[in-house]
């Protein structure tokens, strides 16, 4: 019996591939300087605009102009709460409904200044807002407020981490900088001097991420601290002038963020903000103000009168928790494992040697929180570096790829003929073959239909081993070749390319 050879395999995830290139789909409200979108669990989208609110009810398409009690103010930002409470900071008040927008109240008016800059909520129920005055605080919902000791203007992206840190940004010129408070937003100190441009969110991890111009080097970044706010460090993704305006995060971690000026656009990173890949819009003429996503997923994105638009985010339907490679006989086996599925019609199994191709397809569960195993087996490989993905596909044609996962065969001492090198070439290249036993060993070269071009090795001897030998294409012309390789009743074939 043949032995099994088990090798040694290195998995290397070398980047993240998404879905399809995202599709933006314009919405509406192009004639609107859009600030801010929030949605409710029930797929209702609040837009914030210079010159009003408005709110669609079918996935944006039709919207309403909400007046009843607002009228046409520069309505800034908005937050929901847990009990679907939205809260609209303005630059008329700051209110509240709580019927989905038809009937807002007026809170905080006892405050000097009525222009909000900010509002959100903390899951203690503790609510900030933000003016020309400083930040203040109200403890019973609104119905009282209670200044802090930030008395200044421009406190903006005010959030906590999950350490209980409490962080804002601040762009303004001498009051520019990242602020934290350790006692729930009752006192606040500048960490640093990063000029954060409307964009400051915390990870699900505790780190934070901040989109700022740094005051002593002149330059732009995504600025990151993992240590509650005491060091930041620069990520140094992008470059050159940029305007960053808002984070979102997703159920899966990942983050997207809207950028302005040379790298405008919209990036999605899936490694908590250390690196990014373009997400479109990038041709946005006004820049993108503000991100928002629903509960299905789809990520919303306002731009400065060029309209809102929709696109599908990355909200994995399988979540996928290993992918590994072995070599068994003559074959690679790919194995991997779900945790769950939705909709999984199933896996394309693809390689890549030199480009990608599908070798196989192996059908998934539809819908399941079980777990299940897959395994695909890749035969007949020769010796080389391959490299695997996964396509998932859903029932509705939508498609995901995995990681990649690369592994290396060494079969020297089997019956083996490598890729010629260098290849294309002209007019030397080398073949490598290897033979397991004593053999008369023939090689022919031949055209891509099959006729004999010339012989490379006639009827020689060999004994077990590797052999390289030389190939001088003469008076071959250009174009694909095929180069077989003869012994012991076995054969071999391989492509080689010769250009003159």
């Amino acid at each position: 019996m043949k032995p099994i050879m088990l090798f040694l395999f290195v998995i290397i995830f070398e980047h993240n591939i998404f879905p399809q290139t995202p599709q933006w789909e314009l919405l509406g409200l192009e004639n609107e300087g859009i600030n801010d979108i929030a949605i409710d669990d029930s797929g209702n989208v609040y837009v914030a605009t210079l010159s009003g609110l408005f709110k669609s009810t079918d996935d944006g398409d039709n919207w309403i102009n909400i007046k009843n009690g607002l009228g046409n103010l520069n309505c800034v930002k908005l937050f929901i709460n847990t009990s679907g409470t939205i809260f609209l900071a303005s630059s008329g008040g700051l209110f509240k409904s709580d019927d989905g927008g038809y009937i807002w109240v007026r809170i905080a008016d006892s405050l000097s200044s009525q222009s909000f800059l900010d509002v959100t909520i903390i899951p203690n129920g503790f609510i900030y807002t933000s003016n020309s005055n400083g930040i203040y605080r109200s403890t019973n919902s609104g119905n009282t407020w209670h200044s802090t000791n930030y008395t200044d203007p421009c406190a903006r992206s005010i959030t906590i981490n999950k350490n209980g840190y409490m962080f804002f940004g601040n762009p303004c010129a001498s009051w520019f900088g990242i602020y934290r408070s350790t006692d729930l937003g009752l006192t606040w100190i500048r960490q640093t001097l990063l000029s954060v441009e409307l964009s400051l969110i915390a990870l699900r991890d505790g780190s934070l991420l901040a989109g700022c111009y740094n005051t002593e080097t002149g330059f732009n970044g995504i600025y990151k601290t993992v240590d509650n706010g005491n060091i930041w460090f620069n990520t140094n993704t992008f470059s050159g002038l940029m305007g960053y305006t808002e984070f979102v995060l997703d159920n899966n971690n990942d983050v997207y963020v809207s950028i302005g000026g040379q790298s405008r656009g919209v990036h999605l990173s899936t490694n908590n903000g250390i690196s990014w890949n373009n997400y479109g819009l990038s041709e946005s003429e006004y820049g993108i103000s503000s991100l928002a996503i629903d509960s299905s997923g789809y990520i919303w994105a306002g731009t400065n009168f060029n309209g809102i638009y929709r696109t599908k985010g990355r909200t994995v339907p399988v979540e996928l928790i290993s992918l590994n490679a072995e070599h068994k006989n003559d074959a690679i086996v790919i194995s991997w494992i779900t945790a769950s599925e939705i909709n999984n019609k199933g896996f394309e199994i693809e390689r890549k040697s030199i480009d990608w191709e599908k070798v196989g397809f192996v059908e998934g569960y539809g819908t399941t929180t079980e777990t299940k195993s897959y395994s695909f087996n890749d035969e007949n490989i020769q010796s080389g570096t391959y490299q695997y993905r996964l396509k998932q596909i859903d029932f509705d044609g939508s498609f995901e790829y995995s990681n990649i996962i690369r592994i290396t065969i060494d079969q020297s001492k089997n019956f083996n003929l490598f890729q010629n090198y260098p290849n294309p070439f002209n007019p030397k290249t080398i073949i490598k073959f290897s033979i397991d036993k004593n053999a008369i060993v023939s090689m022919d070269l031949y055209s891509i239909l099959g006729e004999k071009i010339t012989t490379i090795i006639q009827n020689k001897r060999y004994n077990p081993g590797v052999y390289e030998i030389e190939f001088e294409s003469k008076d071959i012309p250009s174009g694909i070749y095929l180069y077989e390789l003869k012994a012991n009743g076995k054969s071999a074939i391989n492509k080689l390319t010769i250009i003159k």
